[in-house]
């Protein structure tokens, strides 16, 4: 098993050829280690932060908001460096609906394998485990720690960074993410693939339907599935309000849009606010142009997630 600090890109990898199962490889600062292809190596990304827990238990999801103490040592300063997304929790949810405090994280994953395995909370309490996705089992045998405080397993998931938002901005975020596939009756995540998928760090929120499931005539059909992303053949860049650009505001809107038949954006409204840029991001949205989408040879209205970047 390796630890890797913070500081060290998610993607490095830690083994050595021919060592002994179990052994553990303390990998810190620029350490680079390198990994056989045949190599089957676990990792856990362990860091001090401050964590805000989000437990829904009638939707039976978790979000895990992370706030790394940096590299240097510096404390963490309100701002989330890293988002865990858990859906189809099963277990005993030990800290409560809302929790928030210092706790060390470990991020469990498998050299080779992309998917989410899960992931710990060590509070003064004791270490809580989530841990399953795609692997189910095999991730719990990899990583499950006894004792442990409480161990709970997922069906789907995903990670991403944080986008240096507030707690405030960010919990904001999560609970219309999950509220909005509640509505939906499923997980705003792929459950079969262990995944979300992500634009600009953030889940676009998109659950496909059985092929064979058919919006009424006239409705537009959610992106998703069967039903792949339009390309967008007309781009327009948002405007930067002039107080916003004052104010040193930057972000990303995330719209739900409407397109019509033949391209054209019919309705936009803002899933994820910057107040002062949300008008902008509409803006922008209402001319921008897509390639048609075709159901049974017909032409549809079709409804997606799309991301308004200021910078």
């Amino acid at each position: 098993m390796v630890f890797i600090q913070p500081s060290l890109c998610f993607a490095l990898g830690a083994a050595l050829a021919g060592a002994p199962q179990g052994q553990t490889i303390d990998a810190r600062g620029a350490n680079l280690v390198v990994v056989s292809p045949t190599a089957d190596v676990r990792l856990v990304r362990r860091g001090d932060a401050n964590v805000r827990a989000i437990f829904n238990a009638a939707q039976r999801s978790l979000v895990l908001l992370v706030d790394y103490v940096s590299w240097d040592g510096h404390e963490p300063d309100d701002r989330v460096d890293a988002t865990f997304r858990f859906y189809g929790v099963e277990g005993e949810w030990p800290l409560g609906a809302r929790w928030h405090g210092r706790a060390i994280v470990e991020d469990y994953s498998l050299i080779g394998m992309p998917a989410v395995l899960g992931a710990g909370l060590r509070t003064q309490d004791g270490l809580v485990q989530i841990l399953g996705g795609p692997s189910g089992l095999r991730a719990a045998e990899l990583f499950a720690v006894k004792p442990a405080l409480a161990a709970l397993s997922f069906r789907g998931g995903g990670r991403s960074n944080g986008g240096e938002v507030t707690f405030a901005i960010a919990e904001g975020r999560e609970v219309e993410i999950t509220a909005r596939g509640a509505e939906r009756g499923a997980n705003p995540g792929s459950a079969s693939s262990g995944l979300t998928f992500m634009i600009n760090g953030v889940p676009a929120v998109s659950t496909p339907g059985p092929p064979s499931t058919y919006p009424p005539p006239g409705a537009p059909v959610r992106v998703g599935g069967n039903i792949r992303t339009p390309p967008r053949t007309v781009d327009a860049a948002p405007v930067m309000p002039e107080v916003a650009r004052q104010a040193g505001i930057r972000g990303v809107v995330i719209l739900e849009i409407i397109i019509g038949v033949d391209g054209k954006v019919t309705d936009a409204k803002v899933l994820r606010s910057i107040p002062l840029l949300d008008q902008a991001a509409i803006d922008a949205a209402r001319q921008w142009r897509y390639e048609p989408t075709l159901l049974n040879g017909a032409p549809v209205p079709v409804i997606m997630t799309a991301t308004v970047n200021f910078q």
